[in-house]
């Protein structure tokens, strides 16, 4: 029971921490203590504990329960299945959590999650398959399917295949997965993975990016930036390429990414005051 308890405590309280800032930071540190609460229960339960933990906490095909949410954060105990997850995690997660802030992307990696473990579930059992579902990567991947629909033409660091990219575009790196997904999951590739929880992961992070950004637009005003005070402090390359970005682009949520991204590039941390900017200890009037 202690160690059911202390499961839940240790998912709310680094999902809450998440939603507040540093997303990434803190939704790793709870997979990762998860994780070795698992090897915790390998070792003194052996696998008859860890398949009751997994009876529990997992997501099972056959029911949408406490582990359709809680799933996320449990993962194998090969090393290298969470290993991976945190990979990406950090390589898709970071730059993007620099343009949408910890709250948005906290809420999109725990709905695209949720809605890929039932999704993909929901396939598994009218094939008449029992399994478990655990791992994040329904969630990252719902992060590369939000990302795609927000900043296409943005570059990233990232793996395709055994290459590292320092710069790749978005649209490249995230469509050169889901096309891999996509064929796995059509040619019903059996390797123990869930290839179609990722493409229902990756298109609900699209299909929510895509809402949000939607309401955001008809609900606000469109306000005018004062582009002087920021071509007066774009005083380095990255910060004139920033500029740029916000001069032309036409989506307010969007630009207002970038303004932020402006500022913590300037002074390591932004958030918007009302036509203010907080940065760096002082306001700046952003908006007219």
């Amino acid at each position: 029971m202690i160690i059911e308890i202390l499961t839940v405590v240790i998912i709310l309280a680094f999902t809450l921490l998440a939603l507040r800032r540093n997303a990434v930071i803190y939704l790793s540190i709870g997979l990762v203590i998860i994780y070795f609460l698992e090897i915790f229960i390998l070792y003194f339960q052996g696998m008859g504990g860890i398949s009751l933990y997994f009876n529990l906490f997992a997501c099972n095909s056959n029911t949408i329960s406490l582990g359709t949410f809680t799933g996320i954060y449990l993962h194998s105990l090969n090393p290298m299945h969470i290993f991976f997850n945190l990979l990406f995690l950090f390589l898709i997660g970071i730059p993007f959590e620099q343009r949408v802030g910890s709250f948005k992307l906290t809420v999109l990696f725990l709905i695209s999650g949720i809605l890929a473990n039932i999704g993909y579930s929901m396939f598994l059992h009218f094939m008449g398959i029992e399994s478990y579902l655990i791992g994040a990567s329904g969630a990252i991947f719902g992060l590369m399917g939000a990302f795609l629909v927000l900043y296409p033409e943005d570059e990233i660091t990232m793996f395709l295949g055994p290459i590292l990219m320092p710069r790749v575009k978005v649209k490249y790196a995230v469509l050169a997965f889901m096309a891999v997904e996509f064929a796995a999951s059509f040619l019903w590739v059996n390797d123990n993975v869930a290839h179609g929880a990722h493409v229902i992961g990756a298109v609900s992070g699209a299909v929510l990016a895509y809402f949000m950004r939607d309401i955001r637009i008809k609900g606000s005003d469109r306000k005018d930036v004062n582009y002087s005070l920021l071509e007066n402090m774009a005083d380095t390359d990255d910060l004139r390429y920033i500029y740029s970005k916000i001069r032309g682009e036409q989506d307010e949520v969007i630009r207002d990414s970038w303004i932020l991204e402006f500022f913590r590039k300037k002074y390591g941390d932004a958030e918007f005051q009302g036509k203010y900017v907080k940065s760096g200890g002082h306001k700046y009037r952003i908006f007219r």
